[in-house]
Formats: structure tokens, C-alpha cells, sequence
């Protein structure tokens, strides 16, 4: 079972990078729809932070940037956690839950499993960290200036 989900995340993943292609944008992510549930957006942060994380081993995104996204995963988490519940009837998220509680150890591991094999490079990791800062939060939209798309000035 795990592995069937795994394989169709996989193909999702493989024909949503190839229609942004299409699109001639090849670093698209993919979107989360609207009406997500928490646990699902807590999945799409966990899957961006996991992104995140290989993008510092790889050398493309620095410690602060790195810290940066720890801060607003753990914001992500105090927000969503006391709204994600036992869900009914996918068998396969129950997997991750002992009673009324979530297992978030477990769903970061599947996070990681979920982004395996997927390359990385700098504009990948750049666009996949605004995307996690970018994400509501209580902490707030954690993009900084210098990552915020820059206007032009007029002088005088």
C-alpha cells in the first residue's frame, strides 16, 4: 500500500513538473489545492522543509536561510497540530496516527521519502524556500525584502 502511494505520488510529481515544462516554467511547484486539510498542508510544509534541508547539504541554501525555514516549519506546526485530527476513512493517513494523535516523526520520514530522487538545483531551492516562508502562518510571511521580487525606483 505504502508503496502504490509512494509510486502515485511519484507520477504526480513527474506530470506536474513536465506540464509546467510545457508551460516554460521547469521550477513550477506543485500547488496545494485550496481547500486542504491540515494534515495535507502540513505534509506540503514538511515535503518543502525536507526540499530545503537537501538544498543546504547541496550547498545552494546557507545555514541562515536554513534556520530561517526550521522557524517557520515549527510556526506551520504549532498552528496546524491542534486542528489535525483522526481523519476518516483514508486508511493510509490513519497510518500516521496513534489514536487522536499525529505521529509527526513518521510524516517527516515520508516527507523525505516523497523528495527522493528529485534534483536540485539553485533556482529550485530558492523557489521552494519562498514557498515554505511564504506559507500562513502566526508567525507570519517570513520572505525578507532581499528575496521579495524588487521594484524600481523613480528618481527625482
Amino acid at each position: 500500500m505504502m508503496q502504490r502511494k509512494l509510486i502515485l505520488a511519484a507520477l504526480t510529481l513527474v506530470l506536474t513538473i513536465s506540464s509546467a515544462s510545457a508551460q516554460g516554467n521547469p521550477y513550477r511547484l506543485p500547488q496545494m489545492p485550496a481547500q486542504a486539510t491540515s494534515f495535507n498542508k502540513l505534509l506540503y510544509a514538511y515535503r518543502l522543509y525536507a526540499f530545503v534541508k537537501d538544498c543546504n547539504l547541496a550547498v545552494y541554501i546557507n545555514e541562515i536561510e536554513l534556520d530561517r525555514a526550521r522557524l517557520k516549519v515549527q510556526s506551520i506546526e504549532k498552528d496546524l497540530l491542534p486542528t489535525v485530527s483522526d481523519p476518516v476513512p483514508d486508511a493510509w493517513v490513519k497510518t500516521f496516527f496513534h489514536g487522536d494523535t499525529l505521529d509527526t516523526v513518521a510524516l517527516f520520514s515520508e516527507a523525505v521519502d516523497s523528495i527522493r530522487g528529485m534534483s536540485v538545483n539553485s533556482d529550485r531551492c530558492h523557489l521552494t524556500l519562498r514557498a515554505l516562508l511564504a506559507m500562513p502562518s502566526s508567525g507570519g510571511n517570513m520572505v525578507v525584502e532581499k528575496d521579495a521580487p524588487r521594484q524600481t525606483r523613480t528618481r527625482l
